[in-house]
């Protein structure tokens, strides 16, 4: 994996800086999360870009969400966010590209603007019951949304809302590409 995104830093800073706030070692967030330490060290000095499932490992051992290792820590509170002055990250293994939208600290909501390549697949399946909804909203094309054991075939301006505790797939079965928004909703209290 090499360093392919701006946002790469962003992501070493987030989760040195989570790591150091929860008093982890290397080893520490490495048994909690199933990545080596090896792996995380090279993450947190920039030197790789990880996968958005190996990320997720992460931010799930150090209780945030995938969205908010993407944001600075100091990013600032700011009503309007244009399109162009938001970095664009490619997942290194599915080629999809991801922007956040709306970051949690300005609205406790998190939204992500996300393109899915014409056949790519995601699994996230080390995911843990949290106090956090997601929708998942297509804008463009087609979805197969699995959780868990059920399947779900999405079409542009369809929605399904899911809790992020069971084995989720994001697949695009099309040949072209599908463009969807991953909105990311606290209940019961915020992460």
């Amino acid at each position: 994996m090499e360093k392919t995104s701006a946002l790469d830093d962003v992501v070493a800073a987030r989760i040195a800086a989570l790591r150091a706030e929860r008093g982890l070692t290397l080893e520490g967030l490495s048994a909690l999360s199933g990545v080596s330490r090896a792996m995380i060290s090279r993450i947190e000095r920039a030197e790789a870009s990880a996968t958005a499932v190996l990320l997720a490992k992460l931010a799930n051992a150090l209780g945030v969400t995938l969205a908010s290792l993407f944001e600075a820590a100091d990013l600032p509170s700011a009503p309007l966010r244009r399109a162009h002055g938001t970095p664009v990250r490619r997942d290194p293994a599915s080629g999809y590209l991801r922007r956040n939208v709306a970051p949690k600290g300005v609205t406790g909501v998190e939204i992500v603007d996300v393109t899915l390549p014409a056949g790519a697949r995601v699994t996230y399946d080390n995911l843990v019951p949290v106090a956090i909804e997601q929708v998942v909203w297509v804008i463009e094309g087609r979805l197969t949304m699995g959780v868990g054991d059920t399947v779900t075939e999405l079409g542009a301006g369809d929605a399904l809302i899911m809790r992020l505790d069971e084995v989720l797939v994001f697949a695009n079965p099309t040949d072209q590409s599908t463009r969807y928004a991953v909105v990311l909703v606290p209940f019961g209290g915020s992460r």
